[in-house]
């Protein structure tokens, strides 16, 4: 097991499954008002957008290993912020918006077939799913960048696969899985996992000397848990742990935790009850 495994597992299981459950619910409304020769437009758009996707993960990570230096960690710092406000702005989006989506997106796909415009459909597939799939490439090319080099592309395959293995099974079965609570842990573990890099990025601005770091070490846990360590590594990429973190760096990751959890939390409390998306 390397470090980068299960974070990346995490990521693209939630996004992945954003996607499916977007798909299925696109093919699932063809076949319910029987149009089902606009599938193939939906297929398109979905098959496009995933090449595009795995395009732009190996486009970043190609480009973060062209720097050296400090252009390295100023890349790494500018890819893990852009990751950081895209999640954390998603995050909100679809704890908000699942209330309505399903509706949304049948309008669309009804209005789409009513003006004749099929290409709409296989628009509407690549945007939903180009957009978890941008999402994902940033968030796993911040992670290469967390995790010394391991790789988490092997989890992110997995939890694609996951992902995919779990729609199917909710559209094709009988299986009834609470989509909200789903979205609710995942999420909350997304936000350590963005927490850890928002540290991450305060201790390269602090390594380029741009910021301070106020304080060299706040505490110092290295002699029961190393950062080297296997344990220690995979904690650093799911919850940005550090055994001898600087101050600007405690207070960038607890900063980060208090101010998006609570209105993570206040997005929670503000969404109805309901136990799926669909």
């Amino acid at each position: 097991m390397t470090a980068g495994l299960l974070p990346g597992m995490l990521i693209t299981i939630r996004e992945g499954l954003e996607a499916f459950l977007v798909i299925g619910i696109l093919l699932g409304y063809l076949t319910k008002i029987q149009q089902p020769r606009y599938k193939r437009y939906v297929w398109g758009g979905t098959v496009t957008a995933l090449a595009a996707s795995v395009g732009l993960t190996l486009l970043f990570q190609a480009l973060a290993f062209q720097f050296q230096g400090e252009l390295a960690e100023a890349f790494e710092a500018a890819v893990a912020a852009v990751a950081v406000g895209v999640l954390s702005w998603m995050l909100l989006w679809m704890q908000r918006q699942s209330k309505t989506i399903k509706a949304e997106l049948e309008i669309k796909t009804a209005q789409a077939i009513s003006a004749g415009r099929a290409f709409a459909l296989a628009t509407l597939a690549f945007v939903t799913v180009i957009r978890e799939g941008l999402e994902t490439a940033l968030f796993l090319s911040a992670l290469l960048s967390g995790t010394k080099g391991e790789s988490p592309l092997t989890g992110a395959l997995l939890g694609l696969g996951m992902a995919a293995l779990i729609a199917y099974l909710i559209f094709a079965t009988t299986l009834c899985l609470d989509l909200r609570k789903f979205f609710i842990v995942t999420g909350l573990l997304l936000i350590f996992i963005a927490a850890g890099l928002v540290a991450h990025i305060a201790m390269a601005l602090q390594e380029m000397g741009l910021l301070p770091a106020v304080v060299e070490h706040v505490w110092d846990t290295s002699h029961v848990l190393t950062d080297e360590s296997l344990v220690g590594r995979i904690l650093h990429a799911f919850i940005g742990y550090h055994s001898r973190p600087s101050l600007l760096q405690a207070i960038g990751y607890l900063g980060y935790l208090v101010i998006f959890g609570s209105r993570f939390t206040l997005a929670i409390l503000e969404s109805p009850r309901k136990k799926t998306l669909l």
